[in-house]
């Protein structure tokens, strides 16, 4: 009996074990089919990105107006959520003008991870060695020298973050004519750009809490730069600078000179200091011109002949309005609106007497003719007490 219920009992226990393996095959199948398409769909997203992002930019940059952008690649960095953007160029639709308005061989945008400190979510956006070129023409069509409102407002549409820092290395600006005989081309070159806090990410309570620092060498030797602290959510320009241009090689200007003052120079140095505060629109300041040991001589074209006068009676004049260290100089205040500059001109040429017959100017900064800063502005983030103050008008728009 014993013998027969043990046969009888081997069927049953392998039929018991039958339906259980029936059922986990088709779960682990499906388990797997499941892996194995989000594996797919991963790896299709993962190449595809990229491409998606490169067509995406260079659509929505192609309809703005007058200049059309185009970029043509992107590495998107998920781990640190950046993206390198290569070969970023914008040019004149025109199709008249030889060079790029704007090239960057690399630009990234990235999370700015230090700013996550304080709660919010920033961009920081790096440029390296970009090259801009400002182009001035005969017309409209054959000149490039600034970028609409709809451009930089299509550009803070494509970061996926508001902007926090901006920096650029090892810059490259031109100033080209090229209708000009001979073509004028003044560089800057080495421009070094840090901004920081642009959208008062840290919720600093002052009325300029951004700072942006630039630093050039013009014409390859001088040297260039500029401080500035300001407040970029202001509906109106509200800053205060502070830039200084030392040992410019007078020379460097001479394609510039020949064109507009028909001469040329030998040999001398431009200096240039000024300070400049704008309270929401309205701005007042002063600018100090240096001009060292100028010496002018004819183009080659008036060698020999009458057009060679001109550069005598320059050499003659500036003669008149050195100071004995064979310096002109000046320093006049300026005023106005941001679209109206007011320069006195009765202040320059009385500055240039002075320095030359009464006291010589000295080099660098005035502190007693520094503006004073804005002390009642709206500062970021926005309060409700703060809104109305950020909707009036500006006090400039009313002169």
């Amino acid at each position: 009996m014993e013998t027969l219920q043990l046969l009888s009992n081997e069927p049953l226990a392998k039929t018991g074990s039958s339906p259980s393996r029936f059922v986990n095959v088709p779960v682990r199948l499906i388990i797997d089919l499941i892996l194995l398409g989000l594996f797919i769909a991963g790896t299709v997203v993962w190449f595809s990105a990229p491409y998606l992002a490169r067509n995406y930019i260079n659509r929505e940059l192609s309809v703005l107006p007058d200049y059309t952008g185009r970029v043509e690649s992107v590495r998107i960095h998920p781990w640190t959520a950046s993206l390198d953007i290569y070969d970023v160029h914008l040019d004149k639709k025109t199709g008249k003008i030889p060079v790029h308005f704007f090239y960057s061989p690399r630009t990234s945008v990235s999370l700015q991870w230090s700013q996550i400190v304080h709660g919010v979510e920033r961009a920081s956006v790096i440029v390296n060695s970009p090259r801009i070129n400002l182009v001035e023409g005969p017309n409209a069509e054959q000149t490039q020298m600034s970028l609409s409102k709809v451009w930089l407002d299509a550009i803070k549409q494509l970061i996926p973050w508001r902007v926090n820092q901006v920096q650029i290395h090892d810059g490259d600006v031109h100033f080209l004519d090229f209708h000009a005989s001979p073509q004028v081309d003044l560089e800057a070159s080495q421009l070094e750009l840090d901004a920081e806090n642009m959208s008062n990410s840290q919720g600093l309570k002052i009325p300029l809490p951004a700072t942006v620092r630039i630093t050039a060498r013009p014409l390859l030797t001088g040297n260039f730069e500029m401080n500035l602290a300001v407040n970029f959510d202001e509906q109106f320009a509200t800053f205060t600078q502070d830039f200084k241009m030392e040992h410019v090689p007078a020379v460097g200007t001479n394609a510039a000179l020949q064109k507009y003052l028909k001469v040329r120079v030998k040999s001398g140095e431009i200096g240039l200091y000024s300070e400049l505060t704008s309270d929401k629109g309205k701005y007042h300041g002063y600018v100090k011109p240096f001009f060292y040991r100028l010496e002018f001589e004819p183009k080659s074209a008036d060698e020999g002949n009458p057009g060679a006068i001109w550069s005598g009676i320059l050499n003659v004049t500036k003669g008149l309005f050195e100071s004995d260290g064979h310096v002109i100089a000046t320093q006049s205040n300026i005023s106005g609106r941001v679209d109206q500059p007011n320069i006195d001109t009765m202040a320059v040429i009385t500055g240039v007497l002075r320095n030359a017959y009464v006291e010589a100017l000295r080099t660098g900064f005035d502190p007693s003719h520094s503006p004073s800063k804005p002390t009642d502005t709206v500062t970021t983030p926005l309060t409700a007490s703060t809104e109305k103050e950020a909707a009036a008008p500006s006090p400039a728009a009313k002169n």
